[in-house]
């Protein structure tokens, strides 16, 4: 297994130099990384969508390397990314597009400090242990692998750290550090509220975030080869988005995953997401039941109140995409499929309120998590 990882490392790390990197497939592919993270991968508050814009490609090739290895695990994000079935061109062509995705520029992208901490007392902290490897404005160092900070939600860097604490998480990659063990609750806090403030020399007054476009491929520069990474199956075939002006998602249900199991576990999810089944329309059943023969069609209405009523507070027409729906389909094969309109994709053509767009994200992460909990049968 060890063996095998370092050659998944070495794999991505040395690849991806010998490609031109096409950043309109990088376009396309996030697609799907934007359930979770937004189109324009600024990610959203809580504690599951970080920021992966801007984000240096040395740390986002090493973090697929880690969820693709299994050292770190994410079993919605591997289902719904496709990341174990992907061509590594794909890899390097998602990390090269998120990577140049310059929000940080933009005033409306930043991220206000909303932590109950104290940043002069979070400032003393960081410089004594983070600046080293993270460096003093927060932007990381490639040669210490460390992740840039600044510009990344304050919320998803406190779970970091309560997981680097419980060992959860490795810590620069050593299993034993205890960089974080003796800092209490407050500290960490002090030290978030400290790096929120670190993107604000980022912001460039008056500029607004426009998406490239057109997008050419860079030229690619010769490296040595690299031994090739066979490809792992993701069950149920993982997530498509169909072509149908990119809104609607849609996964097969594992082999061996019935109906019933489906049902059972997607309302098992819901009720751990706090969500509320408020309605359900077996529609072959009730065609069936008329002596029509039907392939099996049923919908599935799941919906948070206060998530709706932010959405319709702001644009009255989000109504029409409320409660959130998920379809169970039969195809011409006798394949089962769910369904789900992407709510992000909706709303790509304008800067919504940050509020609205954290709750977009929220709520197509949550359909997700129902969506691979009934694919695959678990929860």
């Amino acid at each position: 297994m060890h063996k095998n990882i370092i050659l998944l490392v070495l794999f991505l790390t040395f690849t991806h130099a010998v490609m031109a990197v096409d950043l309109a497939n990088g376009e396309r592919i996030n697609k799907n990384c934007a359930f979770c993270h937004g189109i324009y991968g600024q990610g959203a508050t809580g504690r599951l969508s970080p920021r992966l814009a801007g984000m240096p490609e040395f740390y986002l090739r090493k973090s697929i390397a880690d969820y693709i290895s299994g050292k770190r695990i994410n079993p919605t994000m591997m289902q719904t990314s496709g990341l174990a079935q992907m061509r590594q061109q794909d890899i390097e062509d998602v990390i090269a597009y998120l990577s140049s995705l310059e929000i940080a520029r933009d005033q409306h992208f930043n991220i206000p400090q909303r932590t109950p901490g104290n940043p002069e007392n979070g400032e003393e902290l960081y410089m004594d242990d983070c600046k080293t490897c993270h460096a003093t404005n927060g932007m990381g160092k490639e040669k210490k692998e460390a992740p840039q900070l600044a510009g990344q939600h304050p919320e998803y860097l406190f779970q970091s750290i309560q997981m680097f604490k419980g060992r959860a998480r490795e810590h620069a990659d050593d299993p034993d550090d205890e960089t974080f063990d003796d800092y209490s609750d407050q500290e960490v806090l002090d030290m978030i509220a400290f790096t929120t403030t670190l993107d604000d020399a980022l912001v460039v007054p008056g500029e607004r975030f426009i998406p490239p476009r057109p997008m050419a491929a860079r030229p690619p520069v010769t490296m040595p080869p690299a031994v090739p990474l066979p490809p792992r199956p993701v069950p149920g075939g993982g997530l498509r988005i169909t072509d149908i002006t990119q809104t609607v998602a849609q996964m097969e249900l594992k082999p061996g995953v019935t109906r019933e199991d489906a049902v059972q576990a997607m309302l098992s999810k819901a009720v751990e997401l706090n969500l509320r089944l408020v309605g359900s329309q077996e529609v072959s059943a009730e065609l069936e039941s008329r002596g029509v023969e039907t392939p099996f069609l049923a919908i599935y209405q799941f919906c948070n109140p206060m998530d709706a009523r932010t959405m319709i507070i702001n644009n009255p027409i989000f109504a029409s995409y409320m409660p959130c729906r998920i379809s169970m389909v039969e195809d011409a094969q006798g394949k089962l499929w769910l369904m789900m309109l992407n709510l992000d994709m909706l709303i790509n053509s304008q800067l919504l309120p940050q509020e609205v767009v954290d709750t977009a994200i929220k709520v197509n992460r949550q359909m997700l998590d129902i969506m691979v909990a009934g694919a695959t049968g678990e929860f």
